[in-house]
């Protein structure tokens, strides 16, 4: 794989609006059941040869999976505001799929743990998490998926490069646990 296109498409109950958490946020105009799919991240895909020459020219890229990594992720900002919550109502299907986690409710905002694909371990966010949750972090950053609570609560819902990471600390825990 060079390089992929994945079309973007985000269910009709869905639209953006100003958003109390961060500027503009994804809002159900209509009851979502859990597990409906709420949005495909769409865009330029590539391998990691090609995610590097990317970055060697300027582009900004992020990893979802062992060699699959968007470029410029985050695309058109005034498109798609999903926007951070440390106890969120959607998660992941797969490296572009997010779907609702439990039922939305007509009015509610769409959220998601960024936790559950942020890979880089050195980042931590410049901004405080604004969720207002009482599980709220206070900061994101690219360890938060080695959290056991984190883990057990989105069991298999992280991007496939975390669910592959925390599987080989599962099997390393198992394998100490053995001996």
């Amino acid at each position: 794989m060079a390089h992929i296109n994945i079309r973007t498409w985000m269910n009709s109950k869905i639209t953006i609006h100003i958003s109390p958490i961060d500027r503009r946020g994804m809002f159900a105009e209509a009851d979502i059941k859990r597990g409906d799919k709420l949005l495909v991240w769409g865009g330029d895909y590539t391998d990691k040869k090609g995610a590097d020459l990317a970055r060697e020219n300027g582009w900004n890229s992020m990893q979802w999976d062992d060699n699959l990594f968007s470029l410029d992720f985050g695309g058109d900002k005034d498109k798609f505001a999903i926007n951070h919550s440390c106890d969120p109502n959607s998660w992941m299907l797969d490296a572009y799929t997010i779907s609702a986690r439990k039922n939305i409710k007509k009015g509610e905002e769409i959220t998601i743990d960024y936790a559950l694909f942020l890979s880089y371990e050195s980042y931590v966010s410049d901004w405080r998490c604004n969720c207002k949750s009482p599980m709220c972090r206070g900061r994101v950053t690219g360890r938060d998926w080695k959290n056991p609570q984190l883990q057990e609560r989105y069991k298999d819902h992280f991007s496939p490069l975390l669910n592959k990471r925390i599987a080989g600390l599962d099997s390393k825990t198992t394998e100490s646990d053995s001996k």
